[in-house]
């Protein structure tokens, strides 16, 4: 019995023990985290969250890579422990507290994956309704965010933007893509493509006008086909399509030998391909584009 209560008492002061060697982090402030600089567990607390990291050796063909196991806590709810990619010792993987709302803060975990291109895999935890949820932002290229995610449009909510991937090597090479900005809400548990709301108008304007120009005037042997296909996106965001369509099709090359994505003759389900049988195949670059589009929802004809 003595026992007992002894190694309960342990369990109990473990927690404790933890907070009281944990570093500080304040609200908004990187915590930029590798291997190689912390080999062994690491407790960090800020806004009121309990954040302990921990290196995870990865499995397989990925047994000489490392990655952050996240343990994330705070008073009266149950943690929860979220992976980051499995990479280099001496990548950084990026943990910030932020302010959710007037009431509420969250966590914001990215990690980098190394190699060219690709990718950083966003999470976000969210205390609601009495516990802390994960929802997974997906993966996107390019390096982290910076700028925390704010509320753009003035509705209370916080906005993710990144970039419509999907653009990326659709008509052209990475380089020669120009992917449309891409807006995504956390509402009632879900994430919400929002990027068609008439207070995201700004980020499609900014962003329209290096497109059109590298569409319709590229330099040297650049192919415009992938920045033509961002820029008449960006347009129909805008309301401008039938107008970006026409100068489209004066601009973009004939003469490039590149796949085009072909269409699917049934609904798959999210991240399943389109068995070969099933797939069209279209003539030429309008063509397969607009249908490009209709799929993603970009228009509706």
């Amino acid at each position: 019995m003595i026992r007992s209560l002894f190694a309960a008492a342990l369990i109990l002061a473990a927690p404790a023990a933890a907070q009281r060697g944990a570093r500080t982090a304040a609200v908004g402030q990187h915590i930029d985290w590798s291997a190689e600089r912390d080999p062994r567990p690491v407790t960090y607390r800020a806004g009121g969250f309990t954040l302990a990291m921990r290196p995870q050796t990865g499995e397989g063909e990925s047994s000489d890579m490392q990655h952050l196991s996240l343990t994330v806590s705070m008073p009266g709810m149950a943690p929860v422990t979220v992976d980051g990619n499995d990479t280099s010792p001496r990548y950084e993987h990026r943990v910030t507290v932020a302010d959710w709302d007037a009431h509420r803060r969250y966590v914001l975990f990215q990690s980098f994956s190394g190699g060219a291109h690709c990718c950083t895999s966003i999470k976000a935890i969210v205390p609601e309704g009495g516990a802390l949820h994960v929802f997974d932002l997906g993966e996107h290229d390019g390096d982290y965010l910076d700028a925390l995610p704010r509320d753009i449009d003035g509705d209370g909510t916080i906005d993710f933007v990144f970039r419509d991937g999907a653009f990326l090597y659709a008509f052209s090479s990475y380089a020669e893509s120009y992917p449309p900005p891409q807006v995504w809400n956390i509402v009632d548990g879900r994430l919400v493509d929002v990027s068609s709301r008439p207070g995201f108008r700004p980020l499609f304007e900014e962003a329209i006008r290096d497109a059109r120009n590298f569409c319709l005037h590229p330099e040297g042997d650049i192919n415009p086909n992938g920045v033509c296909a961002g820029y008449v996106a960006m347009a129909a965001r805008l309301g401008r399509f039938d107008a970006a369509w026409a100068e489209m099709l004066r601009a973009y090359r004939r003469d490039v030998d590149w796949d085009l994505p072909p269409g699917c003759r049934r609904v798959m389900p999210e991240n399943e391909a389109c068995p070969d049988a099933d797939q069209i195949r279209y003539p030429d670059y309008p063509e397969a584009l607009r249908h490009f589009l209709i799929d993603l929802h970009y228009i509706e004809r």
